[in-house]
Formats: structure tokens, C-alpha cells, sequence
């Protein structure tokens, strides 16, 4: 039995009514770029570096892209503030999907999802995948990093 899957607008204005109202995770914020895109596109987001490590007392500066089918696949997702990780583009700051497990395995899960009822909190969003970039950049917390405000050119 096939499960009804949410429209991809409906997801995306769940998610931006989440950013906008600060209802998430406190490290990490997002919303999108442009208030007049109404295909819900394009996305900015923020990560406050993680503790104790070369990341600490800054903040990331992200763009996100959701594509046509998004959420069945993952935003393609840049750093604007230019950082030393495994993973990203030192040319434009592009994520490696393979680098983030959530980001990674993205496919799968959505796969799994559309089979079986949704669990009470999704695990394919924006927020979940700006954490896990986060708790990515702190297993490698240790790296040294560029100038603070420094920024990739697009």
C-alpha cells in the first residue's frame, strides 16, 4: 500500500514557518533568500561553530538550494563563509554529499519514508541537514581555518 506523500510546497512552507518562528535547533538557522521566490528554492542558512575547536564564536553563512524534487533529494547545499573541511569545495564551497551521512543517505531514507508512515519528527530537512553539517564540522574541529569573514566567490 502506497503511502500519500506531502507536496513539495507544503513541506517547504512547514519548513520555512519552523525557521521563521526560531522553533529548531539553536545552533542552526535558515530561511529563504529571497521572500518573493515562491517555488521556495532558494534557502540562506547559519551554523554557530561548534564549541571548543577552531569553529568556536563564529558563524557560517550556508546556501541552499531545494530542487523540483526536493524532498525525495537533497538540497544541494554551498558554505558562503569560506572553511577548511573535508568535503567542501575549496573553489565555491559546494558539500560533498558523501561527506554528510544525512546528506548521503538521503535517497534511501526518502525511499524508506514513502513505503512506510512518516515517524512523528522528519529526519529529511533543511534543520536536520544543517545539524549534521554541524556535528560534521565538529569531528574535525581541529583543522585550522581561513580568516573569520572570509568568503568563497560565486
Amino acid at each position: 500500500m502506497a503511502v500519500a506523500q506531502v507536496p513539495r510546497n507544503f513541506k517547504l512552507l512547514a519548513e520555512l514557518e519552523k525557521g521563521e518562528k526560531g522553533m529548531g535547533a539553536g545552533a542552526c538557522s535558515y530561511g529563504l533568500e529571497d521572500p518573493e521566490d515562491i517555488f521556495m528554492t532558494h534557502w540562506r542558512g547559519t551554523i554557530w561553530g561548534p564549541p571548543h575547536g577552531n569553529h568556536e564564536n563564529r558563524i557560517y553563512e550556508l546556501k541552499m538550494e531545494c530542487g523540483p524534487n526536493y524532498p525525495r533529494e537533497p538540497p544541494v547545499i554551498h558554505f558562503v563563509s569560506q572553511i577548511n573541511l573535508p568535503g567542501v569545495s575549496t573553489s565555491d564551497g559546494k558539500v560533498d554529499p558523501n561527506a554528510v551521512a544525512i546528506l548521503r543517505d538521503w535517497t534511501r531514507i526518502a525511499n524508506e519514508l514513502a513505503k512506510n508512515p512518516r515517524p512523528k519528527e522528519d529526519p529529511l530537512s533543511l534543520e536536520t541537514a544543517l545539524i549534521a553539517i554541524r556535528k560534521y564540522m565538529d569531528e574535525h574541529k581541529k583543522l585550522p581555518q581561513p580568516p573569520e569573514g572570509s568568503k568563497f566567490s560565486s
